[in-house]
């Protein structure tokens, strides 16, 4: 409504006057009045922007076109995990965490890849004296990768992506190469690590508690599994052959899966004895990339060998896992 008509609505008695019709867009003045829409009963009026008059929206719910809200909950298993750390002076004001770029990124698989690549005969190895090394994979980056190419290679051409499989072996280089088979193939490992060659005593209790799609063993010439292999596959593996072929052939026959940092990576295994066994929830690529950045930082500032394992232990890995994955990520 103009000004004259507003004056002209205000009666002596504070009774309307003429103004313009539903319709209309002249005042009782005759001069030109825009007519502003009315919002309908449950919906509100969007105010116009410097874009123009966008239409109108629900009074409820998000705008349409907008993106819908992230849902941040998370599971409440045991290794959920809070948001990503940033690194230092990178910002990240408002837009969320960022990962941090680099090797503290990079999971353990690639990682392997690229040591392989540009230190092959470098050895792995902890900056520890009291065990000498043992745990660890005890060959060179190349030998190392070979050993989980031709695993891998077996695997994928047996088992989809995801898939479980068991790990019996004592520690050494070839639990070390079965660790990383599994990365590689994209499939969950579940190390049963036996204290001394022979002592399989736990393995049927591990694969009724598990039930794996697939157990690795060293070959039948070391000792004998008790599995029903009708029903659980079962191959041996070692650093000269897997399933009867010879390790060089299988490793050139490897090819790369794409690996997602949320894909299941590796279960840790109670043997609770007579009683049975408990598995843990899997922890995924990127848990491991994570849990590896910060024992390698703690390596790196000096923490000795006993508060290493009290924090791999805090974050769910066992003993035997972060002696082989922790010389690949500290080496090189």
């Amino acid at each position: 409504m103009c000004t004259k008509c507003t004056e002209h609505a205000r009666g002596p008695r504070g009774t309307a006057g003429v103004v313009a019709m539903p319709g209309e867009n002249r005042c009782a003045a005759g001069e030109f009045v825009p007519l502003e829409p009315r919002p309908e009963p449950g919906r509100q009026a969007r105010p116009e922007s410097g874009a123009g008059f966008l239409g109108e929206l629900p009074s409820y719910g998000p705008p349409r076109g907008a993106p819908a809200r992230e849902n941040t909950a998370v599971s409440g298993g045991r290794h959920s995990r809070p948001p990503r750390r940033t690194r230092p002076g990178s910002g990240g004001g408002g837009g969320g965490a960022r990962r941090i770029s680099g090797d503290g990124a990079g999971l353990p698989g690639p990682l392997l890849r690229r040591r392989a690549e540009r230190y092959p005969t470098l050895v792995p190895a902890l900056p520890f004296d009291s065990r000498a090394g043992a745990g660890t994979a005890g060959c060179s980056f190349a030998e190392l990768d070979r050993r989980a190419r031709a695993i891998a290679a077996r695997l994928g051409s047996l088992l989809s992506p995801g898939s479980r499989v068991l790990l019996v072996y004592p520690e050494g280089p070839d639990l070390a190469g079965a660790f990383y088979g599994c990365l590689y193939a994209g499939m969950a490992a579940i190390p049963l690590v036996l204290p001394t060659p022979g002592a399989t005593h736990t393995v049927p209790r591990a694969v009724q508690r598990c039930s794996p799609d697939l157990v690795l063993t060293g070959t039948d010439g070391w000792y004998a599994l008790s599995v029903d292999r009708h029903r659980t596959q079962v191959v041996e593996a070692d650093g000269v052959r897997v399933a009867g072929e010879p390790v060089w052939r299988l490793a050139q026959q490897w090819r790369p899966v794409g690996v997602l940092r949320a894909a299941p990576a590796y279960h840790r295994y109670h043997d609770d004895g007579p009683a049975g066994g408990r598995l843990e929830a899997a922890m995924d690529h990127g848990d491991l990339a994570e849990v590896l950045g910060e024992l390698a930082q703690a390596v790196r500032l000096g923490t000795d060998e006993e508060n290493i394992g009290w924090i791999a232990a805090v974050h769910g890995l066992e003993e035997a896992v972060w002696r082989i994955l922790l010389p690949v990520r500290v080496t090189g």
